[in-house]
């Protein structure tokens, strides 16, 4: 309860400070079909979720948080792993622009000093890096973001923090075509890839020091509701080898959105 109100609390208070530049919030429920598990079987689930983001100064930022098994609707995959994601899941990326340092250049359109927070039932974990905005023919918005992760394995003020190797995170977001005004169809997702982790050297098997997710989506919009059918691949899910889990199947999601 004290980590989700603090989450709450981090949202708002970055949502206020875009408040007199672009901003931008969506409420979205989703539908998870055959949903990968680094740990245990494949399952299904119903998550809400609040996204949003914006630029306010330097300041540019995204947000989720996604509350999972709503209303008791589907599979819940709470494990007594703590890296497992279990009721809650959320992520802050705050990047902090470097333009006044370094000017734009070839597909470079603007560079970041670029930071990430992930939490979730039994863990966090902490990133820095270097983020870029990125010209790439045919999608609108495309960003690039390397970064290095700390992960913490405990919750509470114990928790004992250990290199978890390099992130290799990028997204992008293009409309694939306007019906009218209000009608149209667009093509957004992200990917992650994860290397260099010491987890297969430190504890051994099951785990891997690589992780690969592909998220990609098809929304039809109109006006400020959305219809989406998703497909998330995967590689070594939560860093771990097939033989003890499902962490290389591929995943469907449909979803419900509203733009505020």
């Amino acid at each position: 309860m004290k980590k989700f109100v603090l989450m709450i609390s981090i949202i708002f208070i970055v949502s206020m400070l875009a408040a007199g530049d672009f901003t931008w919030a969506q409420l979205n429920l989703y539908q998870g079909v055959n949903m990968a598990h680094g740990w245990g079987d494949t399952y299904n689930d119903t998550y809400f979720e609040v996204e949003g983001g914006g630029r306010t100064g330097i300041l540019d930022f995204y947000y989720f948080f996604d509350v999972n098994h709503v209303l008791g609707m589907g599979d819940n995959a709470v494990t007594d792993n703590t890296r497992n994601a279990g009721d809650f899941f959320t992520k802050i990326s705050p990047r902090f622009s470097l333009a006044k340092v370094v000017p734009a250049f070839g597909p470079v359109k603007e560079l970041y000093l670029a930071t990430r927070y992930k939490g979730f039932n039994g863990g966090d974990d902490y990133a820095i890096g270097l983020g870029s905005d990125l010209k790439v023919p045919f999608f609108d918005m495309f960003s690039a973001n390397l970064y290095q992760v700390l992960l913490s394995a405990n919750d509470g003020e114990d928790a004992s923090f250990e290199n978890a190797g390099f992130v290799f995170a990028i997204n992008w977001f293009t409309k694939m075509h306007d019906f009218n005004e209000k009608f149209n169809v667009s093509y957004q997702g992200w990917s992650d890839f994860g290397f260099a982790n010491s987890y297969k050297e430190d504890m051994g098997e099951p785990n891997t020091a690589d992780e690969f997710q592909m998220f990609n989506g098809f929304f039809w919009n109109y006006d400020k509701w959305s219809l989406s059918t998703s497909v998330k691949l995967h590689h070594h899910f939560m860093y771990s080898e097939a033989s003890f889990g499902n962490p290389d199947e591929t995943s469907f999601f449909f979803g419900l959105h509203r733009k505020f």
